[in-house]
């Protein structure tokens, strides 16, 4: 009886970090395309891997893993974290240049792609084996990808290739990811992942041109808020991942793709029925196949 309460509990808590964390980062998505035009991507990129160290300098110290920081480091783990960082700089840069270039729940719906470049990328680097429901979910994914982006239609547009691109250099740290040994903590993980972005975005500020004196008090403050926001749902998926199964949490993942509908509605008036149904269809129900047949999967047996 205690552990089937416990079990709901860890579920309850688990959803509910998702569904914060899915809110959180289409709020840090929606600021900056609402500060877009007024300061360079990198600055933006910058504000938000500086800030993103609050939220994870609490959770390290909440989980007193500060004093273990710089212990036990090896070169092979500080190349996995660099490479993870410089995967989420491009992201931050690629990611923040299609929503100030497009609408907001279009670019966002596209980045959902990630999880069949992770199928396929599996397969190469992990040695997973794909059977007919996982094939057949990435050809149905890409699909409602190439319907949503329209290339031979008068409202392509060359920056919907760059939601495509954000989702493969996601799958490409989920991969590297699976590199790090178990016993390097989650927060020791993310902390020089981070580190390494927050240096790239420095660099790239000093080598770059274009970028804006910070005009008023205010728009610092929500400037900062990209991190913050930012950085809190990543740790909240990872909180929401690490409580119960992956197959049990994965679904709500894409609460995103209706909310950043409604936020972009909402604060940018922006409505593309037309341009993402039925595409967003195809992708939804792709992902979910994927999320079954993981749930689903027998051990060593292709699915």
């Amino acid at each position: 009886m205690i552990n089937f309460i416990n079990s709901q509990k860890n579920t309850f808590l688990a959803i509910t970090a998702m569904v914060v964390g899915v809110i959180f980062i289409d709020i840090h998505g929606l600021i900056v395309k609402y500060l877009g035009g007024e300061y360079s991507t990198i600055q933006l990129a910058l504000f938000r891997n500086t800030f993103a160290i609050i939220p994870l300098i609490l959770l390290l110290i909440y989980n007193k893993e500060s004093s273990d920081l710089f212990k036990n480091l090896s070169k092979k783990f500080i190349l996995f974290c660099f490479v993870r960082g410089s995967c989420f700089l491009a992201i931050n840069i690629l990611y923040y240049i299609a929503i100030n270039n497009m609408e907001f729940a279009t670019a966002s719906t596209l980045t959902f792609s990630s999880t069949f470049f992770i199928v396929i990328l599996s397969i190469f680097f992990l040695g997973d084996k794909v059977g007919i429901y996982r094939w057949s979910a990435v050809i149905f994914g890409f699909i409602g990808v190439v319907m949503i982006m329209r290339p031979n239609s008068s409202i392509f547009s060359y920056y919907s290739i760059l939601p495509i691109l954000v989702a493969f250099l996601w799958a490409v740290q989920v991969i590297v990811l699976k590199f790090i040994p178990d016993n390097f903590s989650t927060g020791k993980i993310q902390f020089y992942s981070l580190f390494s972005s927050f240096l790239g975005s420095l660099v790239f500020i000093f080598f770059t041109t274009g970028h804006t004196y910070i005009q008023t008090q205010s728009d610092f403050f929500i400037l900062s808020l990209i991190g913050i926001f930012g950085g809190t749902a990543a740790i909240l998926f990872i909180y929401s991942y690490r409580l119960i199964a992956a197959s049990k949490i994965a679904v709500f993942e894409y609460l995103a793709i209706p909310s950043s509908f409604i936020l972009a509605w909402i604060f940018f008036g922006e409505a593309p029925f037309d341009q993402l149904f039925p595409g967003v269809l195809l992708i939804v129900f792709a992902g979910l196949i994927i999320i079954w047949r993981d749930k689903n999967k027998k051990i060593n047996k292709p699915n």
